[in-house]
């Protein structure tokens, strides 16, 4: 079991979660984001079959190059939720922009929380997992994810198919070929098998790997110890995390507590944590627990509310508490619920904090110690916006505030009054003056004499109510402006007159100003507690003023909203359930929920059924939502006469767009949450309601009734007619009494004892009845056919099944004649139009026996009986006809096998002259033929032979008049042995010929060819060092200088200058080897540019220059040289399977990218001095462990530049590999200036 798992910045610490289950959460986080990465990453190679169980949630946020999961998760099965982000969530997937699907096929449970899955730009097959299957998440959050251009398809796999709430059957996966595993039975919840069996032990969850075996579980129903699932844990063991089993030795390890049979983290409220031999315990305190906290450096500074995380439950501070806030949204809320058990501290200030009106927050401040080295005890300096501080005396328990020590500061609060400040100087020890607090910057912006103003009636009118209060008497009317009421929103009567202002200045108070003694409030939500007090509005100067007491008044009940989560399930052929929840604005007490519900009539455009014959309609799509302007104008005037209590009509457009302002209200929040947490480790009251609606709880008589909104899709027609009508006080219904796989239409609406709301709605179809998709066996017949000059075929006719599962959409005909069978589609247009169908075209005469099969809109249905007929023969003049026709037949395939016999002659006449080209997608050449390039044969001269092999020799020469300006060029000359067919030798010829195309400095130059001779020479530009792969053996530290023979093959190379010289080669810098890697970059992007795939690239392949200028060469002819590097590989001929990528080894596909691969493991031999790839695997298993994903291990000594270049190269997904070019940028810093003046990058 490990501990919480949290991955970022770095895939190898994917490591971390081998073998293991995992005791909380799983993030992994940060993975090739080039914000923290500059190397991207193979995150492929990673899988972690044993992890089959998460216990808190899983989360991945910017995963990049990441696809799938379905290998990293691939038995994943059961996600736990003891631990929930964002206190909702037990999988969240954002903002991964490479994840085109989920992939977690195996995952069968989700216990708690639910799902969000938000912003990932390439991410498909969300709509067809069932999450239901899931457990409790029926409504993931799924925002912002590829959605349009998703294909979604599932693949053949029949087991992905199964039925859904509709009575369709539809498919359900993961993503393609990776189907959803299918629900337990009823019978075993969820301990079945992968094959949905009964067969694991009842405490399995998610399936088992033996039948009725607690210790063969893949997760737990209930909970977890010692590899078993138990339903309690065993004795001598104690429940942790509500999911597992602990001893007491694995509580005190982990510094946790025992209670009750429980080891928890923290003690419950009343209990305090007392540590014991080698145990903790929770004991129960005497009086209240404390909780002592300390801060840095003796401070604590809150200066946000994730600040507040240090102080959340401590009640003892022994440090100074330092509040500065400048904003924040329901600031007051906040500190008082992480400071409410807050009673002591060691001093207190408060500097800045413009939100705060009032420090009542404090509500179990008790004590300021002053015992700090701080000579103010209090300090209270530049809040513009307090008026009020704590409550310092009459606590319940006949304490007062206490102040130990210090003195108290107050300076430059223009709304607190020196009455409020008195009562705190008064408790300290010391004595203040003006230097300590200040007469003229305290209070100055406020009147701080207030009498008491009197209530005289509060009037609840329905839309408004009416507050009326008595005048004040002063002296001088001119220093009263008028009054001012305040007013909001309070669930108990506990409200207080100061709380938090926030970044715009903005209170949770409303205000309203007049100049009368009463007013009216309107705009507030029905059925609702409000607290209020009134208070003047003074001139600076005057001397005195009046507020009231704070009083309370609730308002009238109105109209309700719809209820919400509304959800219908097909129970059966004839029963749907329907759930829903309460209204998100009940306004009032709501009693009664109305269920009315109506089926609709079948109708199909018939026109789609002839196009789809033969089809069945598994998976008719979704209807449209209905349109209010297409209703007629009739029912228009019955919607109104059922919405227009509450003017439903207006209500919903503003519930619509509130519910939208909440959701990016509640995306922002979380996106904040998340982004913290990760990287930092109301309603409009209604118009008065007008009908009158019952209020009693029994049964509503049943009542005609048409839906409020009349759905009219495309290929539906509303049927007018009501089944019943129910009123309920319960939040489900089950509706009895349905049609068979019938679509109704179902509104839901809320009533209290006002009004009832508009309504919610949706459709639901119950599910198919067996047996009724089967025509008449005694109505099918066979119906002679009438035309004497065309066979007398006829036609098979049958009455159509009367109650089918929607409707028949197509039928099936099959028809048998010895044992030989042929089905035909009859669509269900041409069948209504005269009651059968034709016997098709193309059956020969005969005796036939036939049958029909129904397709309703359900599923294909059951077979009829069958039924002989015969076809008779056709008439003798068409006997004649046909003779004709088989002899016409016969000539023409005689003529025809004449022709092909003609060809092939003339094919193997030819076929020593074919040519098949080297680089087929490139090169279009023809038979070779002499050009610019010819050398007269005296022209070349060739010295001492450096290579030979299957294929020819290797001569080191010279060549006359092949570049421009030397009479005589040493050169390298390729030639054949001289016994060799035609064929051989034009092969021979067209592979170097390939080379006449390029002109690059990093790709060796051909220089000219002598064909016409029968021992035909390629001559091209000499390379003194000879192939890299020999050179590169040849600077080894411990390499031999006598010869090298190469063990691959039977093959010595004699160390002629052609390879190297006769002395060892000094050992290559890392600098050297970048300029290797480098130069051979640069030639393969030219090559690239040129659309020339190399096929072959490979250190043997690759020749070294005097001055170690390393090029690009030998076209295809060193294969035999190095013949071990090449493998057969079924018929498609001899390969060098260690330097193929997979897609070449697997489909046979060669391009561009595929060669960037073969790049890769050129580095490797340069990174190890041309050791075998793969070393220690025979060819068969490079090509699976390749094909597999697999790729080789940074070689001992490399440079992390190098080998990261490597990982690049090797990307198993073609796309994501680095150009050529983009190597050779990459490479750019570290290439000397020849490069940029030769180069073809520069």
């Amino acid at each position: 079991v490990c501990d919480l798992v949290d991955i970022r910045n770095n895939a190898s610490k994917l490591r971390d979660l081998e073998n293991c289950t995992v005791d909380g959460f799983v993030r992994i986080l940060f993975l090739n984001d080039f914000q923290f990465d500059s190397h991207m990453q193979d995150l492929s190679k990673y899988s972690f079959p044993k992890l089959k169980v998460i216990s808190g949630y899983l989360l991945l946020y910017r995963v990049y190059n990441l696809h799938s999961l379905r290998r990293l998760f691939p038995n994943l099965v059961m996600i736990g939720g003891s631990q929930l982000f964002y206190d909702k969530y037990s999988l969240v997937i954002y903002e991964n922009h490479d994840l085109t699907e989920l992939g977690l096929g195996n995952l069968k449970y989700i216990k708690k929380g639910g799902a969000r899955i938000q912003n990932n730009g390439q991410l498909c097959y969300l709509d067809t997992i069932d999450w239901a299957r899931l457990g409790k998440i029926a409504n993931p959050v799924l925002l912002d994810n590829k959605d349009e251009g998703c294909i979604n398809h599932c693949g053949a796999n029949k087991k992905c198919a199964a039925e859904n709430d509709d009575g369709f059957t539809k498919t359900f996966c993961w993503g393609p070929n990776l189907c959803q595993k299918g629900a337990c039975p009823d019978e075993c919840l969820h301990a079945c098998d992968a094959e949905n069996r009964c067969v694991c032990h009842k405490e399995c969850l998610g399936g088992c790997s033996r039948p009725n075996n607690a210790s063969a579980c893949h997760a737990c129903n209930h909970l977890y110890y010692n590899q078993t699932c138990y339903a309690n844990c065993p004795r001598g063991t104690l429940m942790a995390d509500d999911w597992q089993c602990v001893t007491s030795v694995n509580c005190y390890e982990r510094n946790w507590n025992e209670h009750d049979g429980q080891c928890l983290e923290y003690c419950p409220t009343g209990y305090k944590s007392e540590k014991i031999v080698k145990k903790n315990r929770c004991v129960m305190c005497d009086g209240q627990c404390d909780k002592v906290c300390n801060g840095i450096e003796g401070i604590v500074e809150i200066t946000d509310v994730k600040s507040l995380e240090k102080v959340r439950g401590c009640t003892v501070l022994r440090a100074q508490l330092r509040i500065t806030l400048t904003g924040g949204s329901e600031v007051v809320e906040k500190l008082e619920a992480a400071l409410v058990e807050l009673r002591e501290v060691g001093s207190l200030l408060v500097r800045r904090s413009f939100p705060l009106v009032s420090l009542s927050f404090l509500k179990s401040f008790r004590r300021i110690t002053g015992e700090d080295d701080y000579f103010y005890s209090v300090y209270i300096v530049e809040n513009k916006n307090l008026k009020d501080l704590w409550k310092v005396d009459s606590f319940k328990d006949g304490t007062n505030f206490t102040i130990g020590g210090g003195k108290a500061y107050f300076q430059y609060n223009p709304y607190l009054c020196m009455d409020k400040i008195d009562k705190i100087s008064n408790l300290t020890a010391e004595i203040e003056d003006e230097n300590d607090i200040s007469l003229l910057s305290n209070g100055d912006s406020v009147t701080c004499v207030m009498e008491k103003l009197e209530i005289v009636s509060v009037t609840d009118l329905g839309d408004v109510v009416e507050i009326e209060w008595k005048n004040i008497y002063v002296k001088d009317y001119r220093t009263l402006i008028g009054y001012q009421i305040f007013y909001k929103k309070s669930k108990y009567e506990n409200a207080t007159r100061y709380l938090a202002v926030d970044g715009c200045g903005r209170s949770s108070w409303s205000v309203q100003d007049v100049t009368t003694t009463h007013t009216a409030l309107d705009k507030l939500s029905p059925y609702t507690k409000y607290a209020f007090y009134v208070i003047t509005s003074n001139t600076a100067n005057a001397k005195k003023g009046a507020e009231s007491d704070i009083h309370y008044f609730t308002t009238s009940p109105s109209t309700p909203s719809p209820p919400q989560a509304v959800v219908a399930k097909a129970i059966n052929s004839t029963a749907i359930n329907i759930t829903w929840q309460a209204p998100l604005y009940p306004n009032g007490v709501v009693h009664q929920y109305v269920a009315k519900w109506v089926r609709q009539r079948e109708t199909i455009d018939l026109k789609l059924i002839d196009i789809v014959c033969g089809y069945n309609f598994y998976s008719t799509p979704k209807k449209p939502k209905p349109k209010p302007e297409e209703t007629t104008s009739n029912e228009n005037e019955i919607k109104f006469s059922i919405s227009q209590g509450g003017n439903a009509a207006c209500d919903c457009r503003k519930q619509e767009s509130l519910d939208s302002k909440e959701k990016v209200t509640e995306s922002v929040d979380f996106e904040d949450y998340l982004i913290t947490r990760l990287i930092s480790y109301g309603h409009k009251r209604s118009s008065n309601v007008t009908t009158n609606v019952t209020t009693s709880t029994t049964v509503a008589n049943v009542t005609p009734f048409v839906p409020a909104v009349a759905p009219t899709p495309t290929f539906y027609m509303l049927e007018q007619t009501v089944n019943t009508t129910s009123n309920r006080t319960e939040e489900s219904l089950l509706i009895t009494g349905l049609h068979h796989f019938s679509e109704y239409y179902i509104e839901v609406s809320a009533c209290n004892q006002a009004s009832c709301s508009s309504t919610a709605v949706m459709t639901r179809r119950t599910k198919k009845l067996a047996g009724v998709d089967k025509i008449n066996d005694n109505s099918l017949k066979y119906i002679p056919g009438l035309d004497s000059k065309q066979p007398k075929r006829g036609a098979v006719a049958w009455i159509a099944p009367s109650d089918p599962n929607g409707l028949i959409v197509s039928y099936t005909l099959e028809f048998t004649k010895q044992d030989q069978g042929r089905n035909e589609c009859c669509s269900v247009t041409k069948f209504n139009e005269k009651g059968s169908c034709d016997i098709p075209d193309g059956l020969s005469p005969g005796k036939y026996r036939v049958r029909v099969l129904p397709y309703s809109l359900a599923s294909e249905g059951e077979w009829s009986r069958s039924i002989d007929f015969s076809i008779e023969d056709i008439s003798t003049g068409n006997s004649s006809l046909m003779i004709v026709l088989i002899v016409a037949a016969i000539f023409i395939i005689i003529v025809l096998v004449g022709l092909v016999l003609l060809w092939r002659n003339r094919f193997n006449s030819n076929k020593a002259q074919t040519y098949v080209s080297v680089n087929p997608e490139y090169s279009s050449v023809g038979v070779y033929e002499p050009d610019e390039y010819e050398i007269a044969e005296d022209n070349v001269e060739l010295l001492t032979e450096i290579g030979h092999g299957h294929f020819g020799k290797v001569f080191e020469g010279f060549a006359k008049q092949v570049v421009k300006g030397e009479k005589k060029t040493r050169v390298a000359v390729k030639t054949l042995h001289g016994n060799e067919s035609v064929s051989k030798r034009m092969e021979f010829l067209k592979e170097a010929s390939v080379m006449k195309a390029f002109n690059s400095h990093h790709v060796v130059r051909l220089l000219g060819v002598v064909s016409i001779t029968k021992r035909p020479m390629v001559v091209m530009e000499f390379m003194s060092k000879g192939d890299l792969k020999t050179y590169l053996r040849s600077s080894r530290p411990d390499a031999e200088v006598t010869g090298l023979f190469h063990a691959e093959s039977s093959i010595r190379i004699p160390l002629t200058p052609y390879f190297h010289q006769d002395h060892k080669e000094e050992p290559l810098t890392l600098q050297q080897k970048l300029q290797m890697c480098g130069e051979i970059a640069d030639g393969m992007s030219y090559l690239s540019e040129t659309k020339y795939v190399h096929r072959d690239l490979a250190a043997r392949n690759c020749l070294v220059h005097d001055d170690l200028t390393v090029k690009i060469g030998d076209f295809g002819l060193t294969r035999d040289v190095y013949e071990t590097d090449y493998y057969r590989i079924d018929s498609r001929g001899i390969l060098p399977v260690r330097w193929m990528a997979p897609e070449s080894l697997k489909d046979g596909v060669f391009d561009s990218r595929s060669d960037v691969w073969s790049y890769g493991v050129v580095l490797w031999e340069i990174a190890t001095l041309a050791e075998q790839p793969y070393q220690g695997q025979q060819h068969d298993q490079v090509t699976r462990f390749v094909i597999d994903g697999g790729y080789m291990e940074k070689p001992k000594d490399c440079p992390k530049k190098l080998y990261d270049m490597m990982l690049m190269c090797w990307h198993y997904s073609p796309s994501m590999r680095p150009t050529f070019t983009e190597i050779v940028a990459s490479l750019a810093q570290d290439l000397n200036d020849h490069f940029k003046q030769v180069s073809f990058f520069y």
